[in-house]
């Protein structure tokens, strides 16, 4: 399956769940799409679009799987390149705050971009703390978080960054 393909069958598979979610009575299922970033650094900036799909274990503790396509701008010796990646992980979190202004939760999650025919192969290891705001099915969201990508080939090292998060959230 082609790149072009596999972010085709997400988008596909994204929309397909806000629908479900967007008519559920029950919100046990969830959606979130986020576009994140880091730019405060000049060697390696990322920026991710992701759409996450999880499940309300309880009122309060959900798990999401994860896919993104990313774009990595890097800068090296006055060298400037980018590079392209899919990459699937998968996340667990908690709601610590809810009231009727916002639900704030903290997440922990993994990935991998697998490492098939990709530019840059690497897996990524990240903590984050996200606000919901409002009491609608669909809420704006924002993020803060940081994230440590573990290099898996010799041309870049390891990278740890902080990053901004903006998007909407179904069902959460």
């Amino acid at each position: 399956m082609s790149g072009r393909e596999k972010r085709r069958l997400l988008l596909s598979l994204c929309f397909l769940s806000i629908a479900t979610v967007g008519f559920s009575q029950k919100e046990d299922i969830r959606v979130e799409i986020h576009t994140q970033g880091s730019v405060l650094y000049k060697e390696f900036r990322p920026y991710e679009i992701s759409c996450d799909i999880g499940y309300n274990i309880t009122d309060r503790f959900f798990v999401n799987v994860r896919g993104e396509s990313t774009i990595a701008l890097f800068k090296i010796d006055g060298t400037k390149n980018h590079y392209t990646n899919a990459a699937y992980g998968i996340n667990a979190g908690y709601t610590f705050l809810k009231n009727d202004l916002c639900n704030i939760d903290a997440r922990i999650g993994f990935g991998d971009n697998m490492r098939k025919k990709q530019d840059w192969k690497y897996n990524y290891y990240d903590g984050s703390v996200y606000a919901h705001l409002g009491k609608s099915k669909v809420k704006p969201s924002i993020g803060i978080g940081v994230r440590h990508y573990n290099s898996r080939n010799s041309t870049y090292k390891d990278y740890t960054r902080f990053f901004v998060a903006i998007g909407l959230s179904f069902g959460t």
